[in-house]
């Protein structure tokens, strides 16, 4: 049995695409525990697995929201002014650490004796990877999005490119153009923070944290990446030799919330609606789009609508609801999938996967982050539609572009194809595969470094990733 430590800075999309590895893991007996700040206690153990709480003092409960769009919705000139409060939260936080504040960390992991540790959360994930690796402790990144780089002719996960079948100078034009806005964009909102990666690198000695690679990574901290997604999924390209696909891990049984099953009508085609857990928009445009979707609703009595709102607006704020029309907050959405004839969607990794598993055809509208990304490789693949803009979307074009995705015969096809090779990976356990031959090679070298210089050792003592 190993220990397996999951650290994920709360996102719940990460920790969902999480859940289905962890158990995969748990049921061949290795233990696996959850490390991260307050915020993803709930549901992490809502999920039956233990949690350790870091950094309290620095992250509280509630704090995420505030340093991040969850709940919090900022644009243009007020992010730019918000982001340098955010980079003397951080700031602060490496002082912490550089004072002594890491053994808070490092106790932690004494407690727990990882084998393992997989990492998850943007570019401050970076300073624990970097504490864990000046111990000597195997890591990896658990990329809960696909992630392509540079270098390798596809588009970052930002953009909605899709990249031509035959060489285009203007397409690989395109492709470098976005690339570079990524680069800028990152100067611009996270200015500080390679110093103060180089901050933390210092302190433990770890001057060549940074490995020279032809593909450029998005993270400075060289680790192998684990991506929960099926690798047929993402454009055609050449595999990199430190990128492992594991399949969709889907958690199919997931803690999910209460939702008032008698309302719906079984025998109605079931439409469900949801923009996932980031605010992209004003609220005005949601509130805007959710009337549009009831307006739709209201034109098609011989459908079942679900909206889930994210909190982006209120039952009040909405109107009157048709007959047909369910709002919640929050909706359980791996039952309603199995139901559901058709998704609205924002292009969340973890919808689409879902809705691909579950043989359900989407209309996506893309809202920001990773969303043009996998809106582009699922209207690629054929297994959507990419309804455009959020705030120029009225009730009539809604119920246009459900009715054609409904009845797309292609879309249909192609889902049904995608979603056998989703079922196909996804039964490989690819995941637990990759994890237990990594803990094996482990073993193995350190075996061979403590056997006498003399002993053969029968193979190099270099950690061997599996490809």
């Amino acid at each position: 049995m190993s220990n397996v430590i999951f650290f994920i800075l709360h996102e719940v999309g990460s920790l969902n695409a999480s859940f289905r590895l962890a158990n995969d893991l748990k049921a061949r007996a290795h233990r696996v525990t959850y490390v991260g700040v307050a915020d993803s206690r709930e549901l992490v153990e809502a999920n039956g697995f233990a949690f350790v709480t870091l950094f309290q003092e620095h992250f509280p409960k509630g704090s995420v929201g505030e340093l991040t769009n969850q709940g919090v919705l900022r644009q243009g000139l007020a992010h730019l002014l918000w982001a340098p409060r955010r980079h003397l939260v951080f700031r602060r936080f490496v002082d912490y650490l550089l004072a002594g504040g890491d053994e808070e960390f490092f106790s932690a992991l004494g407690e727990l004796r990882p084998d393992i540790i997989l990492f998850s959360g943007g570019p401050y994930i970076e300073w624990p990877a970097l504490m864990a690796q000046s111990r000597g402790i195997q890591s990896a990144y658990f990329c809960s999005t696909l992630a392509p780089r540079d270098g390798t002719g596809l588009p970052p996960m930002s953009s909605a490119i899709i990249p031509r079948r035959r060489e285009s100078l203007w397409s690989a034009a395109r492709i470098w153009v976005a690339w570079k806005r990524i680069e800028w964009r990152k100067r611009l909102l996270f200015f500080g923070h390679d110093r103060l990666t180089r901050r933390v690198a210092a302190k433990y000695g770890l001057v060549a944290f940074r490995r020279k690679t032809a593909y450029p990574r998005e993270l400075a901290v060289s680790l192998t990446e684990i991506v929960p997604f099926p690798s047929c999924f993402d454009f055609p390209s050449s595999p990199l030799p430190d990128q492992h696909y594991i399949g969709a891990s889907i958690g199919l049984e997931r803690r999910e919330v209460a939702f008032p099953w008698r309302l719906l009508d079984a025998d109605k085609p079931l439409v469900y609606c949801a923009l996932g857990t980031y605010l992209w928009r004003s609220p005005e445009i949601y509130r805007r789009f959710y009337r549009a979707m009831l307006d739709a609703a209201e034109t098609t009595p011989e459908w079942q609508w679900v909206l889930a709102t994210g909190g982006a607006a209120s039952l009040e704020e909405l109107g009157a609801i048709p007959a047909n029309a369910v709002v919640v907050a929050h909706a359980p959405q791996i039952a309603l999938l199995k139901r559901a004839s058709v998704m609205v969607s924002h292009g969340g990794a973890n919808t689409v996967k879902e809705c691909i598993f579950l043989g359900v055809p989407m209309v996506i509208f893309p809202l920001g982050g990773d969303h043009p990304g996998i809106a582009a490789r699922a209207t690629y693949h054929g297994v959507a539609t990419n309804g455009g803009e959020l705030a120029d979307v009225d009730g009539a074009r809604l119920k246009s572009l459900v009715e054609a995705t409904m009845n797309n015969p292609y879309i249909g096809v192609q889902l049904a194809i995608m979603q056998a090779r989703f079922a196909e990976e996804e039964a490989e356990g690819r995941g637990v595969t990759l994890l237990e031959s990594i803990l094996r090679s482990q073993g193995r070298s350190s075996a061979e470094e403590s056997a006498p210089a003399d002993a053969p050792s029968g193979r190099d003592t270099k950690l061997a990733t599996p490809a």
